[in-house]
């Protein structure tokens, strides 16, 4: 059963050195061929109960947007708004009490994204992220261009080895532009549709390894696995670059609709179950 309050999360304050990480400029080309063999079809389940996070263990990092400050959890990172304001605190759509971060990105702005206070992620560390977003009803869900929700960034300029994004009226998983070898490793897999006007749970568990036969994804929709033990052909990070997390809008430019993304829920965990204890509507 589903909590409609957050639960708080002591996260200690990080010292980011420079405003250079995470600062891409010319984004390689995001489109390829599409990964064959590990689509997820038909459409996902209903949004329904997950569980109390009561019953389950703490995560290790949550948005915790109750309280004074909804971004005590999150660097402050002011260049992450590019073409675009920074996000606001609003009432969550659809969940009685609930707060939310609504993003939004104008046509012909680039970002609006905020980073969780929480390590940077090396060779063989292992996760589970948790996300509960409501698209509005005019999401630019079959929008031409790359939309991105969630991104596992290098430290480096470019493209990301792991990123969940929008496209075609899809959440696909994504990646592999940047690094070595772009071109052979770049990977698109479709995920479940897009649907707007309510509320996708989504989490996903990455190992992370350039090593592409050690690392792994596994993507759940409303609770239903997706993918399982999917192997990006380049590996989940790149060498030498130790990834971050980043979440809200970062998209194509060259989109000339406005889109809007409400942040109902974020956590961080080193449990499935923790990361779905997700904030959201009863089932």
């Amino acid at each position: 059963m589903r909590a409609h309050g957050l639960l708080g999360a002591a996260v200690s304050l990080l010292l980011v050195a420079g405003v250079v990480v995470g600062c891409s400029t010319d984004e390689p080309s995001r489109s390829g061929s599409t990964a064959p063999g590990v689509a997820a079809t038909g459409e996902p389940p209903p949004l329904t109960g997950a569980p109390d996070p009561a019953t389950v263990p703490p995560p290790i990092w949550q948005a915790s947007l109750s309280g004074p400050d909804p971004l005590r959890n999150f660097r402050d990172t002011p260049y992450n708004n590019d073409g675009a304001p920074a996000p606001q605190l609003v009432d969550a759509p659809g969940v009685d009490g609930a707060k939310a971060l609504e993003f939004t990105v104008p046509g012909g702005g680039r970002r609006s994204e905020l980073e969780p206070n929480i390590k940077f992620y090396r060779e063989g560390d292992e996760a589970w992220f948790g996300f509960a977003w409501n698209l509005p009803t005019d999401f630019p869900v079959n929008a031409e261009g790359w939309q991105v929700l969630a991104q596992w960034k290098n430290a480096g300029d470019g493209s990301p080895p792991i990123e969940i994004k929008v496209e075609g009226g899809q959440f696909k998983l994504d990646g592999g532009a940047g690094g070595d070898d772009p071109g052979g490793n770049y990977f698109s897999v479709p995920i479940g549709p897009a649907l707007t006007g309510r509320q996708t749970d989504i989490v996903v568990h990455i190992v992370f390894s350039t090593d592409p036969q050690k690392a792994s994804v596994d993507v759940w929709q409303n609770g239903q696995q997706r993918l399982t033990g999917y192997k990006p052909p380049g590996g989940t990070r790149y060498e030498g670059d130790d990834s971050y997390l980043k979440t809200g809008i970062y998209r194509d430019s060259a989109i000339s609709q406005t889109a809007s993304l409400f942040l109902v829920d974020a956590r961080v965990a080193a449990s499935y179950e923790s990361a779905s204890a997700l904030v959201g509507p009863r089932g």
